[in-house]
């Protein structure tokens, strides 16, 4: 059975060569995510055409994904630095520390959002802090738990809401370098409410750049927001790495559920990530902790599932697009065979006839034994109401443009196909047959079903689903 999850894999050191860059494609790869917390300009577009350039030789269409900074939080000091409990330690609210031992971090302004009381918690939580007053140009805060504090390590403000811009200057100079290497998605970090979605849409568009952006969930405002982030962006990512330090960990695999549901249901990609494979930066073989968390995300509906370290800096990038691949059919092949609903209801207007005709497009792909679905699109939202259903029909986008294709492979269960030009008033359906027919995913003599917005080339929108039978050469013929 072919896999239906999606796998997005982290670029990096790890990657660089061509032959990884093959090989991690061949192995499952659908989406590079270029991390531009690390590195510098010129390595990102490097990195971009080079998996450009792979995804072409493997005869794919993957999409790249530009993950910005965002306002992350770093302590900036060169050495380590041993924090007990009791200390009391001073943080800068400038650049510009007020005496030689105060901690300073990147982006210090959002430090003035601080009260008394809120918790500061160093290096993913591990060293944890109590906010006491602010004075001075500093904010003072007692050490709870102690540790040893590292260069660069993150700072999370857990308790602070923070009301600084969507996008920092970092995340700026970040799209302009997303913008030359021309990536096909943009996550936009840390986010906190849906006014981010048109900000972050406007600096892109400034860029010459038209591209969906995608909201990582990993602040609790946006846990309490985020039905209306979902309807505000065009996917989102259940980041679990920060997501775990702002909120209490056993909270976090329900989150994770609900996220994935609201999306789901708006007919929005998902992404779910962090650590999911983490054991493999440095082994051949992951955890089975870790094999269950991959599925689990899988039986939750994620449209993808991501490796972040195992493929950037990790040693066994190609097996761990693997063991992702092997996992995801497994647990796919059970949830088809047992029959184990993979379905959900869909709110929807009363005037609003897309859900119930792509589910019925669904439903008669089942009951004809249709071979696949196949959805001529323009812009790829047909394709993505159709797989929110999450039929185990294989549904075939046949779209003109590769910038909608390669978005497109984001997407769970689709494969992306290029269609032929249409001339006006032409029969969208037909080509569409065609096009799938050349791509080798569907043969003569099987039975598909055709589901277009927009039947007829330059025509109205009637919905509209079609049963037929591939004929020679990819012709529709009668079913």
């Amino acid at each position: 059975m072919s896999r239906r999850t999606k796998i997005v894999s982290t670029l990096g050191p790890a990657t660089d060569s061509p032959d990884v860059l093959d090989a991690i494609l061949r192995a499952g790869v659908d989406v590079a995510r270029v991390n531009f917390s690390h590195g510098a300009p010129e390595e990102h577009i490097g990195r971009v055409a080079n998996f450009r350039a792979a995804a072409q030789r493997v005869g794919k269409f993957a999409a790249v994904l530009a993950d910005l900074p965002g306002p992350k939080l770093r302590v900036k000091i060169s050495s380590l630095r041993f924090l007990n409990a009791g200390d009391k330690v001073h943080f800068s609210l400038t650049s510009t520390p007020v005496d030689v031992s105060d901690l300073v971090i990147t982006e210090p302004e959002m430090l003035a959002d601080v009260r008394p009381g809120h918790r500061m918690l160093l290096d993913d939580g591990r060293l944890q802090l109590e906010a006491g007053e602010i004075s001075d140009g500093r904010v003072v805060a007692r050490v709870v738990v102690g540790g040893t504090l590292h260069p660069n390590k993150g700072l999370n403000l857990p308790d602070t809401p923070l009301t600084m811009a969507a996008l920092t200057e970092r995340d700026h100079g970040a799209l302009a370098v997303a913008a030359r290497a021309g990536v096909d998605w943009v996550a936009v970090s840390f986010v906190r409410g849906p006014e981010a979605a048109d900000e972050v849409r406007a600096a892109c568009a400034a860029l010459g750049m038209n591209v969906p952006v995608l909201a990582k969930i990993e602040r609790p405002e946006a846990v309490g927001r985020a039905g209306a982030i979902v309807a505000a962006f065009d996917a989102i990512m259940v980041a679990r790495g920060d997501l775990g330090v702002e909120l209490p960990l056993e909270r976090v695999p329900t989150v994770q559920k609900r996220l994935i549901a609201e999306a789901r249901a708006a007919g929005k990609p998902v992404i779910t990530a962090t650590d999911m494979l983490d054991s493999m930066r440095n082994n051949p073989r992951p955890t089975r902790a870790e094999a269950s968390d991959v599925a689990n995300a899988i039986f939750d509906g994620t449209d993808a599932v991501m490796l972040s370290g195992e493929t950037a800096v990790g040693s066994y990038p190609i097996e761990a697009v693997a063991c992702m691949h092997r996992i995801a059919v497994e647990t796919e092949s059970h949830l088809r065979h047992s029959r184990t609903p993979h379905t959900m209801s869909f709110d929807a207007a009363s005037d609003d006839i897309d859900n119930t005709i792509t589910l019925a497009a669904c439903s008669l792909a089942d009951e004809v034994n249709a071979s696949a679905i196949v959805t001529p699109t323009l812009s790829g939202r047909t394709a993505k109401l159709v797989t929110r259903n999450r039929p185990w029909t294989p549904v075939v986008a046949v779209a003109p443009t590769d910038a909608i294709l390669q978005r497109l492979a984001l997407v769970w269960g689709i494969t992306p196909v290029r269609m032929t030009p249409v001339a006006p008033g032409g029969d969208r359906m037909a080509t569409a047959v065609e096009d799938a027919f050349k791509a080798g995913t569907v043969a003569p003599g099987e039975r598909v079903v055709i589901l277009a917005g927009h039947p007829i080339a330059g025509g109205p929108r009637f919905p509209t689903v079609r049963v037929v039978r591939v004929g020679e050469g990819g012709t529709s013929c009668e079913p």
